[in-house]
């Protein structure tokens, strides 16, 4: 059933021999994201940006303003080209109620491996954020395999 093989495909993200099994290392600058929608009359958003890859999850420092620029380095370890996407989500932390979610995107890694072996090197993409109104994210990725 679907529900065994969930759990299954979980277990195995979090079980250890992380590095073991890993295939190269994907470089991810989280640069900035622009054009977000700022809820009216609320004055200033608090943005931050999480990134994560299967179980490994990072976030960036939480920039004010609808534009915020992070400049946030990460590294995630690949486990499979084929399989492996990478989710960005953009929130508005709020100090008094849960975090707004301001949009989404995700990138396969086998697309950012293409697009780094054709530029031999880093690939800087800009990425439309998906369930929200407005909003994209720019990012640079780098791929290095073990």
């Amino acid at each position: 059933s679907f529900a065994v093989n969930e759990k299954k495909f979980l277990n195995t993200q979090k079980s250890g021999g992380e590095l073991s099994n890993s295939k190269g290392t994907l470089r991810l600058v989280l640069i900035s994201s622009s054009n977000l929608a700022c809820p009216r009359g609320k004055g200033n958003i608090h943005a931050y940006c999480e990134a994560s890859m299967g179980s490994q999850e990072q976030k960036t420092a939480v920039v004010t303003g609808c534009n915020p620029h992070w400049n946030a380095s990460m590294q995630f370890l690949i486990k499979d080209m084929a399989q492996d996407i990478l989710c960005l989500t953009v929130f508005d932390r709020d100090f008094f109620s849960p975090n707004e979610f301001l949009g989404r995107t995700e990138i396969r890694v086998g697309d950012i491996a293409s697009g780094c072996e054709e530029r031999r090197g880093p690939v800087t993409r800009t990425l439309k954020l998906l369930e929200a109104e407005s909003g994209v994210i720019t990012v640079k990725l780098d791929i290095q395999m073990f």
